[in-house]
Formats: structure tokens, C-alpha cells, sequence
């Protein structure tokens, strides 16, 4: 048979060809399968690690909640007897009064100025007073006058006694008893004329002695010893007398040895201060100086409005060096004779149902108690009721631990080496 002119078998690279092409699948198949494979191992490897880790977790929060809450135990210790109690309060003068004129005039002359000590009975000021001086020289002779009538008029009356005791010895015979009528009421006419003019002498003595001591009151002395802290007036002001609203105050004298100082004490501590008791003021401008005072009087009753006790102490300033009106620190050591518990400030419980501590029972049973606070020192605070010395307290609050939960104490710190 002839074969076609046109057609010729096949050649050796067809054949290559066709065997390529025809192991491609099989090989694109092998490749994903180990792709797949390592995917798998991949996700294996990071996948169970996680599972080991969660069940680990799940297992220690199951421990934990099955656990029970670990406390440190805490017995209060009492606090000191002996507090120091510092408290605000400002310096007064044991004595101050503003010095006014008893009579009317002006100035003449000023003897102190602001800031000079005086002496009681020292001469601080003298005032004219020209119209007192006129009306004392009217009165002096309004005197002179009325004395001169009192000589006058019981001259009088010594000549009709006379002339009386003449009639009656003269007997009936001489004259009539009408006439010796009318020389003794002549002789009491006399008499009561006498009395009235010695009446008006005397007012007009007093009167000359009350303008006496107007014109004495021209000299202002000063009533005790003490600082001029104030001075209203110069040469030539015009002065009133009197200490009404509207009369000008010549001076302002204090007392400043000793300076009285007020100091309100709170209620928790009143029953401990004590009159004569020592206290000590500081001044923030002295901080090296310390002064010491005593406790002078106290109002004995608490004020309603701040609960407060007002009480006063005095302290010597001889030398001036404490200012009236400065602010001061005084401070009290007061002893108190019962003093409260101490407890740390962690182990109190601050929320909706007040301040509380949580005692642990015998049978390590928790049980949450309410507690009133006194002093906060910052790391401890006074318990003044709800614990006793016997109790045993959580040292930090436990957590939401439920009333009556068991608990279970932290062990003690072992002992460090060479500890006491």
C-alpha cells in the first residue's frame, strides 16, 4: 500500500510532548497534597498548644474559685495616750478699750503716737476747753453770790431772834401779844430764807465742782498698761465728749502682756481640756520659737452651730515678740484616759453601708462590722467604737468576700536571720 505523498510518521520530540503533558496532573496533585498536609500540621502545631493553655486556665480558675480567700490577721493596738491636738486660732489683747473725752474742746496737745507703750496713769493728751472754763468762772461766782446772801440773810435772822427776845421780856405791859406774834413768824420767814440760800449755795457749789472735773478731764490719762494701737485725732481736732456713734475715740489702747487667745476645740477632745492646762502656740513667721501658754477658762458648753468647745488660754508676751491678730497654731497634749484602738487604713471598708472592718471569727468565719472613726494619722485611723482589743481583723480588705464566708490566714513571715 502507498502512503500518501503528503503525510510522514511521526517524529521524536512529539512524543516527549505528549508524555509532559500527560504527567502534569499527577504531579500538580502530588504538590497539593503535601501543601495540604503541611497546612494541617501547621494549624495542629499552633491549635493545640492553645487547647493545652485553656484547659490549663479553666483548671486554675477552678482551683481559684474552689480555693478559699487568704487574710492576714490583725489584733488593734490602743493609740497613744498622749495626743498633740493642733488648732487654728488668732491672738487677742487681754484688754482693749478706746479712750474718748469727757468734755467738749480741742486738742492741745498729744503726748503718744501708734506704737508707744504707756504706763497706767501716764499722760497721753490735754484738751482746751474754753467754754468749760467760761462757765466755771460763771459758777465761781454764781457761788460767791449765794454764799454772800447765806451771810446776809442769816443776819437777818439773828437780828429778828434778837429783836423777839427783847418783845417777850418786855412782857404784856409793853407791847401786845400780836406783835410778839408777828416777830416770831418774822423769826421763821427768817429761818426758812436762810435754809433756801445755804440750798442755793450748795447747788452752786455743785455745780462748780462738776465743772471742776470737766475742766480736770483736760488731761486724757491712760487707764492701763499697754500699746497706743490706734489714733483718731491731731493738734487742733475738735473734740466731744462722750463714747456715743458719732464721737470720735481719741485712742486705742490694748494690753498685748499677756495676749489672750480663743480657740475652738472639737467635741471629741473637750472633755480633755482642762483648765491650767499647758498648751503651746507657734507662729509660722517664728518657726524657731515656741510659746507657751495655759489653758485660762473654757465656756463649759458645747456650741450647737459648730461643735465646738470656746476656750481661751493665755500666754506671757513680755517682749512683744507675738503680735495681736496674728494668725497662730496652738497646740494641746491632751492624756486621754481611755485611748482608742488603732487599726491600719487598708483594712477598712468604705461603701453604701457605712465604714466597716472585717473581723475574723474563731471558727475563721468572716463577718463584717460597722465602726465609728476618730483621728486619721494617714497609714493608721482611731477606731473610737465597734472593736475590742480581743478582736482579730483582716489587715486589707479581702475582696467581695460574702458575711460568714470561710477564709483561710496567711502563714507568719518567717523570722529573718539574726532577727530579734
Amino acid at each position: 500500500m502507498n502512503l500518501p505523498s503528503h503525510a510522514s510518521p511521526p517524529t521524536e520530540p512529539d512524543h516527549a510532548a505528549d508524555v509532559a503533558s500527560a504527567a502534569t496532573p499527577g504531579r500538580a496533585r502530588r504538590w497539593a497534597i503535601i501543601a495540604g498536609v503541611v497546612l494541617v500540621a501547621l494549624a495542629l502545631i499552633g491549635l493545640l498548644p492553645r487547647l493545652a493553655l485553656r484547659r490549663r486556665l479553666a483548671n486554675d480558675a477552678q482551683t481559684t474559685r474552689d480555693a478559699l480567700p487568704i487574710v492576714e490577721p490583725y489584733r488593734p493596738q490602743p493609740a497613744k495616750a498622749v495626743v498633740a491636738v493642733p488648732l487654728p486660732a488668732t491672738t487677742q489683747p487681754v484688754l482693749v478699750t478706746g479712750i474718748y473725752a469727757r468734755t467738749n474742746g480741742y486738742l492741745k496737745t498729744r503726748y503718744v503716737d501708734i506704737g508707744d507703750h504707756v504706763k497706767a496713769g501716764q499722760l497721753l493728751a490735754e484738751i482746751e476747753t474754753p467754754e468749760v472754763d467760761q462757765e466755771l468762772s460763771q459758777a465761781r461766782a454764781t457761788l460767791a453770790e449765794s454764799q454772800a446772801n447765806v451771810i446776809k440773810l442769816q443776819a437777818d435772822l439773828d437780828l429778828a431772834r434778837t429783836t423777839l427776845k427783847r418783845y417777850v421780856a418786855a412782857g404784856a405791859a409793853s407791847v401786845s401779844q400780836q406783835q410778839i406774834d408777828v416777830r416770831s413768824s418774822s423769826v421763821t420767814v427768817a429761818e426758812k430764807a436762810v435754809d433756801a440760800a445755804r440750798a442755793t449755795a450748795n447747788a452752786s457749789q455743785s455745780n462748780v465742782d462738776r465743772l471742776t472735773e470737766l475742766q480736770a478731764f483736760q488731761h486724757i490719762y491712760a487707764p492701763f498698761d499697754g500699746i497706743i494701737t490706734q489714733r483718731h485725732v491731731d493738734y487742733g481736732s475738735l473734740i466731744s465728749a462722750g463714747s456715743t456713734q458719732g464721737t470720735t475715740e481719741l485712742f486705742t489702747l490694748s494690753q498685748i502682756d499677756p495676749l489672750r487667745i480663743f480657740v475652738y476645740v472639737p467635741q471629741e477632745y473637750a472633755s480633755d481640756v482642762q483648765v491650767g492646762e499647758e498648751a503651746d502656740v507657734g507662729e509660722r513667721q517664728l518657726p524657731d520659737r515656741v510659746f507657751h501658754g495655759t489653758v485660762s477658762r473654757t465656756a463649759g458648753a458645747i456650741d450647737p452651730a459648730s461643735r465646738t468647745l470656746l476656750t481661751e488660754v493665755l500666754v506671757p508676751n513680755k517682749d512683744g515678740s507675738l503680735l495681736s491678730g496674728a494668725y497662730v497654731t496652738v497646740t494641746f497634749q491632751l492624756q486621754r484616759a481611755q485611748p482608742p484602738l488603732l487599726v491600719p487604713a487598708t483594712a477598712l471598708l468604705v461603701d453604701a453601708h457605712g465604714t466597716r472592718v472585717a473581723v475574723i471569727a474563731d471558727d475563721q468565719t468572716l463577718h463584717y462590722r460597722d465602726v465609728d472613726l476618730g483621728r486619721d494619722y494617714g497609714t493608721d485611723v482611731e477606731v473610737l467604737r465597734g472593736l475590742s482589743p480581743a478582736d482579730a481583723i483582716a489587715k486589707r480588705w479581702p475582696g467581695p468576700v460574702a458575711e460568714g464566708a470561710h477564709v483561710q490566714l496567711a502563714p507568719r513571715p518567717s523570722p529573718s536571720p539574726g532577727g530579734s
